[in-house]
């Protein structure tokens, strides 16, 4: 119910009073002669009762269904205020009470919301009103879908009353729907000590319990996923350690303590999501990159063998078999010709990696690190014009 503008002094009031009483005796007496005339024409008044009734309405003194959205006529603004300037806050707060409900029957739960919060603000010392007003208040929270004002309005409630039962009822709802099962079943707990035998409650309370349940096998599986990680996660960091493989933002060294927060330093940020893993043998199997620099191209190999040569990956992409990349139109890139290198980039040097060496070799080197859990290395065709002029640049360094 919105407010008036402005209150009405006590002389206004009466006037109000009077006028409003005049005009329902005027009210009346038209539809009494109306009726009278009725009478002398018509055998006998056909209306019936719900039509009489809704005649009624029509009078700011019975009118129940008000669009609070367009601006009050002045007689139902007046008597507004007559019904909520009472002095009496536990008056006023009963009567927003009675509107909220009114509102909330038409399943207009805002409106019945503002309504009863005007009564919680009447600060009525009556503690069962101020618990009903609460209640009623979460109930239209719930039917908007507010799960935690409505909870939160259950509490309010229950300090003014302990054992209200909607109120515990309506909170055990909430918490349900918050998925807080082991809430859901307290309050439920609750609840049946005031009704023992109540039907809706041991109902939810049976759904709770299976609720909180079903959460509590859930957890415990994530748990021992998440052990069984870990304990994967430690292998990795103490098979990458004891290699001596040198990994960007993580220090190895045989003696170093492990921290899972190093595994940051492994992730790779290929979209196939490839990083480095160990495989049922123990191997660890890199997701690796070779670089092309004259093509500006890449091949990505998603689980490189530690034990696994070089020479064999060059047999299996530029064997005499396996026909040249379409980037390679002059056939180039011919195992025999094909120089492999790595960056040093804090030296921005290049040094020499043998074909016949395996990846495990390669990444022990002491100038050699890993980054972003990825290895590099680049090809270059032997002797080539662009081979000469690339590792210039690296010479003049």
């Amino acid at each position: 119910m919105p407010k008036s503008k402005k209150a009405m002094s006590d002389e206004e009031r009466k006037e109000l009073v009077e006028r409003l009483t005049a005009d329902l005796e005027d009210f009346v007496a038209e539809r009494s002669i109306a009726a009278r005339n009725r009478k002398a024409t018509e055998p006998e008044d056909t209306r019936t009762i719900d039509e009489i009734a809704e005649e009624l309405k029509s009078h700011p003194a019975f009118m129940k269904d008000i669009d609070w959205s367009k601006p009050l006529p002045p007689e139902v603004e007046g008597l507004m205020q007559l019904k909520y300037e009472c002095e009496d806050p536990t008056a006023r707060a009963d009567s927003y009470r009675e509107d909220g409900n009114e509102q909330f029957k038409l399943k207009k739960y805002q409106i019945a919301i503002d309504n009863y919060t005007e009564g919680i603000k009447s600060k009525s010392p009556d503690a069962e009103l101020n618990a009903v007003l609460y209640t009623n208040r979460a109930a239209a929270q719930f039917h908007l879908g507010n799960h935690r004002s409505s909870f939160n309005d259950c509490l309010f409630a229950r300090k003014f009353k302990p054992d209200h039962f909607k109120a515990i009822i309506r909170g055990a709802q909430c918490c349900f729907q918050m998925n807080k099962f082991a809430d859901a079943v307290r309050f439920c707990d609750a609840a049946l000590m005031v009704e023992p035998e109540n039907p809706t409650v041991l109902e939810l309370r049976v759904k709770a319990d299976k609720g909180m349940r079903a959460r509590e096998r859930d957890e415990r599986k994530q748990a021992a996923k998440e052990r069984k990680e870990e304990e994967e996660d430690r292998k990795l960091l103490q098979a990458i350690q004891t290699r001596g493989v040198q990994v960007a933002s993580m220090k190895v060294s045989p003696d170093s303590k492990i921290n899972p927060l190093l595994l940051t330093a492994l992730e790779s940020h290929n979209p196939t999501g490839a990083k480095v893993h160990l495989d049922d043998q123990g191997h660890l199997k890199w997701p690796v990159i070779f670089f092309y620099p004259e093509y500006a191209e890449t091949d990505f190999i998603s689980a490189f063998d530690e034990e696994a040569c070089f020479s064999d990956h060059l047999e299996h992409m530029f064997g005499p078999e396996t026909p040249p990349a379409p980037w390679d139109e002059e056939n180039k890139y011919k195992p025999s010709r094909i120089e492999i290198y790595f960056e040093n980039k804090d030296e921005e040097k290049l040094y020499r990696v043998s074909p016949e060496s395996s990846l495990l070799d390669a990444l022990r080197h002491k100038k050699y690190l890993v980054y972003a859990g990825t290895p590099g290395f680049i090809f270059l065709v032997r002797g080539s014009k662009f081979a000469h002029e690339f590792t210039a640049r690296y010479r003049k360094h």
